[in-house]
């Protein structure tokens, strides 16, 4: 895949173009993606353009842009233009933004838009006005209309607020797969394999914005292959002073070295909120109960 970040870069092929900002790669997002990839087997590459600021205003991301960029890929998205809504891009015209930026430097011949997309200084750029530049620019509008789940709209902010409340199994069906984290294990404390539950560790990034703190029932893909576990999401208070957030994942089957790998863990099912035991051993009874809950769960 290739990636630019730079307004003044060139893509060398023609392509099939849709643009937002992709954070949560939900099912409106999707059904745009869908449409560039059809443009993709009729010969165009398939471009997306993300765009992010310079300040993200506190509002975490369901995907960061490294998360994005691994979707982007594992969906065969040939090209991802990511720019910043800088002043620049925020002045330009929305006629400028066609001709200088879609049609010169990515040389789209199909721009994918949703119905109620806005682009331009003043948001002054809307479908009917890609439709009515198609001859002038020699491209062709696809307008796709919003995505519903029970006539509600499918919105970043309302997966959101399942994942904080730790209804992932909502949010899972908005996103149309499951909710991830991504990222290298990292060396913990390893209590987890004195207690007889080795556990891989993330430290996602101050931005992910991750579900309340708890237990899930996890897939997580290693090497290519899927693994079934558990997940801790939080601060592990029984037995960590550290204040930093962490993906803790006991994996029911891996055998080997996790250390360094670039992990992709799913998150399938809540069990229950995170919690402070008495001791180490209460903590052991919880952990024994939420493996046998999650193989009840997964049918294992």
């Amino acid at each position: 895949m290739l990636r630019i970040t730079k307004q003044t870069e060139y893509v060398p092929v023609q392509t099939a173009v849709t643009i937002g900002k992709f954070d949560g790669f939900h099912l409106g997002h999707r059904s745009l993606l869908a449409e560039v990839l059809k443009e993709k087997e009729k010969g165009l590459a398939s471009c997306v353009i993300s765009f992010s600021t310079a300040v993200d205003n506190g509002c975490k991301m369901i995907y960061t842009k490294e998360e994005q960029r691994k979707l982007c890929e594992s969906m065969g998205i040939d090209v991802l233009a990511e720019y910043l809504l800088d002043e620049s891009l925020r002045e330009m015209t929305a006629e400028l933004f066609v001709s200088e930026i879609l049609c010169e430097k990515l040389q789209a011949k199909v721009i994918v838009a949703g119905e109620d997309f806005r682009f331009g200084k003043d948001r002054e750029g809307d479908v009917t006005l890609l439709q009515s530049l198609e001859e002038k620019y020699g491209y062709r509008t696809v307008c796709v209309s919003k995505v519903t789940e029970e006539s509600v709209r499918i919105s970043s902010t309302g997966i959101r607020e399942l994942l904080r409340e730790g209804n992932v199994a909502e949010a899972n069906g908005l996103l149309g797969r499951p909710y991830a984290v991504f990222g290298e294990v990292m060396h913990g404390k390893k209590l987890g394999r004195t207690l007889g539950f080795p556990t891989m560790n993330l430290l996602p990034p101050a931005e992910k914005l991750l579900p309340a703190f708890g237990v899930y029932v996890t897939k997580t893909k290693v090497d290519g292959q899927w693994f079934e576990g558990i997940t801790n999401v939080g601060l592990r208070p029984t037995v960590d002073s550290d204040e930093r957030v962490s993906v803790e994942t006991h994996l029911f089957t891996y055998k080997g070295d996790l250390y360094g790998k670039q992990v992709e863990v799913q998150f399938i099912h809540y069990l229950r909120p995170e919690q402070k035991f008495t001791d180490v051993e209460a903590l052991k009874t919880a952990m024994l109960d939420d493996l046998k809950k999650a193989k009840a769960y997964l049918k294992i």
